[in-house]
């Protein structure tokens, strides 16, 4: 595990576009949304992310000690941060996850609106009906973000 530096809380806590890459377990790649992203302990590295439920090969790729790769991306200015590690827990949906998956969609189709002039009822399309709560220990931290230092990893100060 790494420590996530606390100045980027804010950052992994908005609606920041997530896209959750997985391991299947017949060890194909497998990619989807995340709708939301807590992050319940930066000295430990622990985020808890909400997946994406509807697809069979998505939950079936979900379980305990599967590798997963979170990408964090700011719409206007594309930088993003990639938290890789391995999932911890797969966890009952909690009473406030309706409300965190609203307030990630609210503010992500906003900035996606603003930015690239998409009307939210056309992104209401890609909301799901279903989420599955993951707890992921992050195991490296990498600056994603478009240009020559794309894929390097954070410095300890900066993950």
């Amino acid at each position: 595990m790494v420590a996530i530096a606390e100045q980027q809380v804010p950052f992994l806590e908005s609606g920041c576009v997530l896209i959750v890459g997985l391991v299947t377990p017949g060890g194909d790649p497998h990619a989807t949304r995340g709708w939301g992203l807590d992050v319940h302990s930066t000295a430990d590295g622990i985020v808890r992310v909400l997946v994406d439920g509807d697809h069979a090969d998505t939950v079936a790729a979900i379980g305990e000690g599967t590798p997963v790769a979170v990408t964090a991306t700011d719409v206007p200015t594309l930088r993003s941060v990639q938290l890789k590690g391995r999932i911890a827990a797969v966890e009952t949906p909690a009473e406030s996850d309706p409300a965190r998956v609203a307030r990630y969609r609210d503010e992500m189709f906003e900035v996606v609106g603003r930015t690239d002039g998409v009307p939210r009822h056309l992104l209401e399309r890609i909301v799901p009906t279903s989420f599955v709560p993951c707890r992921v220990v992050v195991d490296d931290v990498f600056d994603q973000t478009p240009g020559p230092g794309a894929g390097a990893q954070l410095p300890a100060g900066l993950r």
